[in-house]
């Protein structure tokens, strides 16, 4: 099977097979005949033939030998631009790695044509530009190796009449005898399905480009000679494959409204044989490179993925009628905004593949196709509503077990079902039809050679972690993993791994763990995630307003050997939430390090961990230690009290620097039955009343019946001195407004809670410090000391607040010090806003982690979207100080 196959097998073409030079006497669908030296004829099926030990394509009337005339400077710019498109030169094996630079995975096509000009400027290529380049690849995706030449001498090349090539005047032949008989093609048209079907050829120097006025006087002789009579409008085999999205229409009651499968179906317009068809459950579904491994190929070839990786793949054992293979000339894809639609052109580029929109064709050569295709899925609905799908009815339609009845439909029923071909006119199978099409054109179509199809698969690099592989959510294992988990030390940090995987079937991945080895891992059913408490001993508050409120949870796991402390009743305020939110960031810091070979932790306690993984802001810590300051000096003073406002724009800390203040505060405070930190975050449009009832209802007052302002206030003020409340934190300040008329302003309300109650108060709001002193106190600065909260410049303090969270991540995989190499680019990406980079790290972080990462590349810190770009109000999540 290490032999290349041709691109098609037709009458007159010579082989070696079983030892012997054959000739290709006929061909009719899937088989070929074959005469020895000595007269004797077989009939073989062409897959059992190129599955052959001893196979090899001698030539003949098929291809021609490439044309010796072909200038050296377009063979050697030849190699340079087929390594831009598909990563490795013209003619390396099978196997080869693409350079540094040249990746298509990883790198653009206009970055692959950067390196390549900056190559061809090291070797002293003059005038080799990124253009030249580009130009260079244009062409040679358009003509072939003709393009790479001297386009003045080229114009003039071709020649009409016998000068053609004999294989350029058959597929002219073939393209007139296939256009209607009453509205010939144009001349632009028909040189473009010539051109289409000698892409291959042309594209790799076997056939000169024929031009537009030698393909248009040809196809007038033959015209003439004919006398214009036309027998129907014949396409051949491939020569147009339709990718179509239709829905499968299952029984409403029994899929939901909200569910519906549909299918991904490739069908040749010629034969109405159906290459491939994939079932997914999402309204558009993504293209991949992987649909022309299942479009070329028959399922035999690419349905055990592991053998062709590691080379063992086996010759097809034949149970059933051999496979009707399809090469398409032309893809026609009804949707161009499909997802992953630009990956698969340059794929099917490398194949000769033409990507045509299905607004350019008529709608009578699309109405056959459509009405295929609904005949196609009303058949394999009822398939599915039969006792065949009992089994995937009852389990309520899985895309996995749909897609397994739909390969086996689509192989061994569909080629034998009855479909109307018109222009023929009646009823013809699949299969009558493709070895009717192949007889008549005297050849048919190769299936790619097993050592292409890999290349399809999608590849990835994932760390081997505790229970797995990590892949698009889900988890991989397999028992060999077993042994790359115990020769890896985890001190050192396993190394990532090679995985590849066909999207369409998510079932299992492929992991290279040698330079030949590959091992299968199936996917694992998703389990329950652990209970956190009785990991990390607590768990964390569920919402950041909870401060004082009593926990009605139920009773709290005990902490070591500890008892559970026992829950105030729900009408009086607690500290249960703060104390619980104290012992789990005290388990959370004891997690182990990196260089710790005892780091065998669920994923879930890590995922919780990096969620809410502590950045060290400088401007954090500084408003922090000021309302800590505040609160001293009114704890010992018998005068006016101060309090403190933070302003800034959203997203740089003030929040969190509300929360670190309650956390020193409540840390001094180990009385069970006090409150001394009460929080609230007003609404928009929130009056003193509001205020005032909202403090209260964080004390735990019962406020029944219709109270008065001054009511409110004497409760609030006796509810907090019982409390012994030192800190009061009023976030969102920008929303307090005083009503219209004559109602109590707020400076009043705040200025008499600030003389009865001996506590310190701290506002936190988006908008200039003087707007919104004037509007608490109703003077600027009178007893607000103003502190203000700005993005923070590229400076030291920068740098150390990313080292020491990179410090404090917990990554397998993760290199030390990469992330604080690119602490100029998280600058860039954040401007310096602390809640837009704790958002980055902490996503990239748990990405990292479902993905199999584990390890925060500049890659993926680039690709993932940022909130408040534009100054939304910022998220209630705090970015805690560790």
């Amino acid at each position: 099977m290490g032999a290349s196959w041709p691109d098609r097998l037709g009458t007159g073409d010579r082989v070696r097979f079983d030892g012997q030079v054959c000739t290709v006497t006929g061909v009719c669908g899937g088989r070929v005949a074959l005469r020895d030296v000595l007269g004797a004829t077989d009939h073989i099926d062409v897959v059992a033939l190129l599955a052959a030990e001893d196979f090899a394509f001698l030539g003949g009337g098929g291809t021609p030998s490439p044309d010796p005339s072909v200038p050296e400077r377009a063979l050697w710019w030849r190699q340079h631009v087929t390594e831009v498109l598909t990563g490795v030169p013209y003619g390396a094996p099978p196997g080869t790695k693409p350079r540094p630079g040249y990746d298509p995975t990883r790198h653009t096509l206009a970055e692959r044509e950067d390196a390549k000009a900056r190559e061809l400027a090291v070797l002293g290529v003059g005038g080799a530009a990124a253009r030249t380049v580009r130009r260079k690849r244009q062409r040679y995706q358009q003509r072939g190796l003709a393009g790479l030449t001297d386009g003045r001498a080229g114009r003039h090349a071709a020649t009409d009449g016998p000068g053609l090539h004999p294989r350029v005047q058959a597929v002219v032949q073939e393209v007139v005898a296939a256009q209607p008989p009453d509205r010939p093609l144009p001349a632009g048209q028909l040189h473009e399905r010539v051109l289409a079907r000698l892409a291959v050829p042309i594209a790799a120097g076997e056939l000169p480009r024929p031009s537009r006025a030698v393909v248009r006087r040809l196809a007038a002789q033959l015209l003439v000679h004919t006398g214009k009579e036309r027998t129907g409008s014949v396409v051949a085999v491939g020569e147009r494959v339709h990718l179509e999205t239709v829905e499968l229409p299952l029984p409403f009651g029994q899929e939901g409204p909200g569910r519906r499968l549909r299918l991904l179906v490739a069908l040749d317009e010629a034969t109405r044989l159906v290459l491939t068809a994939v079932v997914h459950a999402g309204p558009r579904p993504s293209l991949h490179a992987t649909l022309l491994a299942r479009m070329c190929a028959p399922t035999e070839l690419w349905a055990d993925w592991g053998a062709l990786l590691s080379g063992n793949a086996r010759p097809p054992n034949r149970r059933h009628a051999p496979p009707l293979v399809v090469r398409p000339a032309a893809l026609v894809i009804d949707d161009v905004n499909a997802p992953g639609l630009r990956a698969l052109r340059e794929a099917c580029a490398n194949l000769g593949i033409h990507v045509r929109s299905a607004r350019h064709l008529r709608p009578v050569d699309r109405v056959g196709v459509e009405r295929t295709l609904q005949r196609f899925t009303s058949l394999f609905s009822e398939h599915l509503l039969s006792a065949a799908g009992q089994s995937a009815r009852e389990a309520g339609w899985p895309p996995e077990m749909v897609q397994d009845l739909l390969e086996v439909w689509v192989a061994r029923v569909w080629p034998d079902m009855p479909v109307s071909t018109a222009p023929i006119g009646g009823a013809h199978t699949p299969r009558t039809r493709h070895e009717t099409l192949t007889a008549t054109a005297g050849w048919t179509p190769v299936p790619i050679p097993p050592q292409y199809l890999t290349p399809f698969l999608k590849t990835a690099q994932r760390v081997v972690g505790s229970s797995g592989i990590r892949l698009g959510g889900r988890l991989y294992d397999a028992p060999d993993l077993k042994r790359l988990r115990q020769t890896t030390p985890p001190s050192t940090g396993r190394r990532p791994l090679e995985v590849r995987w066909d999207p369409y079937d998510l079932r299992n991945v492929w992991l290279r763990s040698g330079d030949a080895e590959w091992i299968t891992a199936r996917v694992m059913p998703p389990a329950e995630p652990p209970s956190l408490h009785l990991t990390l001993g607590n768990r964390p508050l569920d919402h950041t307003s909870r401060y004082a409120d009593a926990d009605q949870a139920g009773p709290e796991p005990s902490v070591g050997n500890q008892p559970a402390p026992t829950h105030a009743p729900a009408d009086r305020p607690s500290l249960h939430d703060w104390r619980r939110f104290k012992n789990w960031m005290n388990s959370v810091s004891q997690l182990p390090t990196l260089a710790d070979p005892t780091r065998a932790l669920p994923e879930e306690v890590r995922l919780t961990y990096h969620a809410r993984l502590p950045l060290r802001a400088p401007g954090v810590t500084a408003a922090a230690r000021q309302i800590e300051d505040a609160r001293t000096i009114n704890r010992h003073t018998s005068g006016a009290r101060y309090g403190v406002l933070l302003t800034g724009q959203a997203g740089t800390g003030k929040t969190t620097a509300l929360w670190e203040s309650a956390r020193r505060c409540t840390a001094q405070e180990p009385d069970e039955e006090t409150v001394p930190v009460v929080y609230t975050r007003l609404a928009p449009a929130t009056s003193p009343r509001l205020l005032l009832a909202e403090l209260g209802r964080r004390l735990g007052l019962p406020l029944r019946g219709s109270l008065t302002t001054a009511d409110l206030v004497v409760q609030v003020s006796k509810a907090m001195e019982t409390a012994r409340t030192r800190l009061i934190l009023v976030d969102e300040i920008q929303h307090l407004r005083s009503p219209g008329g004559a109602g109590t302003s707020v400076v009043e309300v705040l200025d008499y809670l600030c003389d009865r109650i001996p506590a310190t108060f701290a506002f936190a709001g988006i908008g200039a410090p003087d707007a919104l002193a004037g509007e608490v106190t109703r003077s600027p600065y009178r007893r607000l000391a103003p502190v203000h909260l700005s993005d923070l410049p590229p400076d030291e303090d920068w740098v150390r607040m990313i080292s020491e969270t990179e410090a404090a991540l917990r990554l397998h995989a993760h290199e030390p010090g990469t992330l604080t190499a690119q602490a100029g680019f998280l600058h860039e990406r954040t401007g310096g806003n602390v809640g837009r980079l704790a958002f980055l790290l902490r996503t990239a972080a748990v990405r990292a982690i479902r993905e199999g990462t584990e390890q925060l590349t500049a890659s993926l810190l680039s690709e993932l979207p940022l909130p408040g770009q534009s100054g939304e109000a910022e998220c209630g999540q705090p970015i805690w100080t560790a």
